[in-house]
């Protein structure tokens, strides 16, 4: 009955949430990730994530990567959500490397080196907004459709880095992470504003002011909102029942940035009302269910030189989250909330007081003072802080072999310490072909909600349960040519120890269970040619087992990705076309979603008129039908449909 149940296998709730292999070489073609030596950048200049992970973009819009990165990035650009006419970040993740996304008609999943469980929201992706942690610190969860705190206008590039992450981000960077970077104020220099309308009767505004002033300070400012009717959708199990009109939702947001040399201060809002039509935990079908998702957070940076071999850096931040849902069972009106609040800060150093080493460390602390979940039956507030401490030393042993080693620890008053070591190797044999094999630890703790909540009938709490972790092994071949092309594989294997998983449907408690076991291969590949067009692929192969040994939920094994544009009539319109297709998944009660391929397109240009800018995408151009695996709460629903053919104009005109 209640917003945040779950079923076995699922972290679910609120609706958020082969055995041999060959490697095959990457050297007769390929991409090449420069090494340069990061004493000669100035780091204090540099966001908290990057200082991990430094990287820029080469005239031919290639990312390199110039610090000696354990992990394989994949990176979509401003210029890619323009040409492909991505309007969440959804929409952005589901055409990268090995991830997936899963809509229940509430929010949208994501999933990645195997795992993928309908309805998980509990943050075993970590996402960042310009290095700041996104998800609440309730259900940890992450908003990645119009729940959102961007705008997809508003996005530089996003960044997913594979693997566990814990030994730079602590807490919840599990299977890898997400990292938006967002525009500058100059990247605009003046006003915009933006008009789309869709299928659905959906319709978006929004207006951005950006400008570097006189006296350097760069400021943005922007505000937005989306509305939408949704549809009517039926649902065969349950005797073709139609939910009427009970799909709309509405989104606003806003997001400040100001920045000097060596300091900035950003904030956002964001707040979406959803109508959810699947009538979950048993409700009443054709009555009013409601979610309202609300998210803010402010930070500050401050960039230094102590001295010439000592840079520090300073973030401070804050963030709540509050959810509001509204529903009816047997004829009883039941209203649920939710209440996260915290705050944290970090100093950060990069140090090169000895030769052929670069040290990164620092210390972190953060207080979830509010964890609070009300529900008719319940209420529990727990709050939790946790402290940080780390160290990284990338060694140049070599002028093309380096070993990077780091490590972490971290201590949470309700859960203990955990400790999350890191090694790598990186070796470039010829100049553009590199070579990576990496060692790393991850955990996570158990949520409030997984650790706490219960409700006196269908869910009990489990105070006892423990920190889980991950370990993963991967090698990574990476070779670039002619700054223009990228080729990328990896081969990886990950297990996981006390994975938190629960018992099953109506008698409800979180455990540790047993570990899980996932192996896999991934291919990515980049080009851009010289005259404008622009082909980015990726397959990824993953078999991943529970605790059980039985192949996991919603895992797909095969995953390929294709985004391909080219300027057309002398570069007057610009063609995107994206393909994506997911092999068969089974759900952990053996319901079986058949794999499907979809297409989509998009045309824009510039200047249609003076300053106006138009693009038109066309998603699920040929009107395929398919399902996603429902999570086991949306009862008796066992798969739900997802979108057919829909159409998307956006018109953006600029002021200087």
């Amino acid at each position: 009955m209640f917003r945040k149940m779950h079923t076995k296998h699922h972290a679910a709730g609120n609706l958020l949430r082969s055995a041999a292999f060959a490697f095959c070489s990457l050297f007769s073609t390929g991409v090449y990730a420069e090494h340069i030596n990061t004493e000669q950048l100035d780091l204090t200049q540099t966001s908290l994530e990057h200082l991990l992970q430094l990287e820029v973009t080469t005239a031919s819009k290639i990312a390199r990567q110039v610090s000696n990165a354990r992990s394989a990035v994949s990176i979509v650009t401003a210029d890619d959500i323009k040409t492909y006419g991505y309007r969440t970040l959804a929409e952005i993740l589901s055409s990268m490397r090995g991830l997936t996304i899963t809509n229940d008609r509430s929010y949208d999943f994501l999933g990645g080196r195997g795992y993928s469980s309908p309805g998980d929201y509990s943050g075993r992706i970590m996402l960042l907004v310009d290095g700041i942690q996104m998800n609440d610190n309730v259900y940890n969860q992450s908003y990645l459709g119009n729940d959102g705190i961007i705008d997809t206008e508003l996005i530089e590039r996003v960044e997913y880095v594979s693997g566990p992450g814990s030994v730079a981000y602590g807490n919840n960077a599990f299977f890898g992470i997400i990292n938006i970077i967002t525009k500058n104020g100059h990247d605009f220099d003046g006003g915009q504003a933006g008009l789309s309308i869709g299928s659905y009767d959906t319709q978006k505004a929004r207006a951005t002011y950006g400008k570097r002033l006189s006296n350097g300070v760069d400021l943005l400012v922007s505000a937005s909102g989306l509305s939408s009717e949704g549809q009517s959708l039926r649902f065969p199990e349950i005797n073709n029942w139609i939910a009427h009109n009970l799909d709309a939702q509405q989104n606003q947001r806003l997001l400040t940035k100001i920045q000097g040399d060596s300091w900035s201060i950003s904030a956002g809002y964001s707040g979406r009302h959803k109508e959810i039509p699947t009538a979950p935990y048993g409700a009443d079908f054709n009555r009013r269910y409601t979610y309202d998702d609300t998210s803010k957070f402010i930070s500050g940076q401050y960039h230094t030189n102590l001295s010439n071999q000592l840079k520090l850096s300073l973030q401070t931040d804050y963030s709540d989250y509050l959810y509001d849902g509204r529903s009816t069972f047997s004829g009883n009106k039941v209203i649920e909330n939710a209440t996260g609040r915290k705050w944290g800060t970090e100093a950060k150093f990069v140090a090169s007081w000895f030769t052929g080493h670069q040290l990164i460390f620092g210390a972190a602390y953060r207080d979830d003072y509010e964890r609070k979940i009300s529900t008719p039956a319940i209420s529990s507030n727990r709050a939790r802080q946790s402290t940080s401490l780390y160290l990284q030393d990338e060694i140049t042993l070599r002028n093309n072999f380096w070993l990077n080693l780091g490590t972490r620890y971290d201590y949470f008053t309700d859960d203990g310490d955990a400790i999350s070591p890191s090694v790598a190797v990186i070796y470039e044999p010829i100049p553009s072909y590199t070579l990576r094999l990496s060692h790393s630890v991850g955990h996570r703790t158990p949520t409030a909600y997984e650790k706490y909540f219960a409700d006196g009938h269908a869910q009990m709490s489990n105070e006892n349960l423990r920190i889980e972790k991950v370990a993963a092994t991967e090698l990574i071949a990476e070779r670039r040519w002619s700054n223009r092309s990228r080729l990328l594989g990896t081969i990886y294997q990950q297990s996981t120890d006390r994975m938190i998983s629960s018992t099953a449907y109506n008698n409800i408690q979180y455990f540790n269970a047993g570990g899980t076991y996932t192996h896999g291969i991934e291919f990515e590949f980049e080009h851009h040619a010289e005259m404008g067009a622009h082909i980015r692929t990726s397959y990824a192969y993953q078999n991943s087992r529970d605790a059980e040994g039985e192949w996991a939920a919603n895992s797909p094994h095969h995953l390929a990705k294709l985004n391909l544009s080219a300027p057309l009539f002398h570069n007057a319109l610009r063609a995107g076309l994206e393909v994506q297709a997911v092999s068969r998944r089974v759900s952990a009660l053996g319901k079986v979603a058949e794999g499907y391929a979809l297409s989509n397109f998009t045309i824009s240009a510039n200047h249609v008129l003076p300053n106006l800018d138009a693009a038109l995408t066309v998603r699920n151009a040929f009107n395929k039908r398919y399902v996603h695996i429902a999570p086991d709460y949306i009862s008796p629903i066992a798969l739900v449909e997802q979108d057919g053919r829909n159409l998307w104009l956006q018109l953006t005109y600029g002021f200087q």
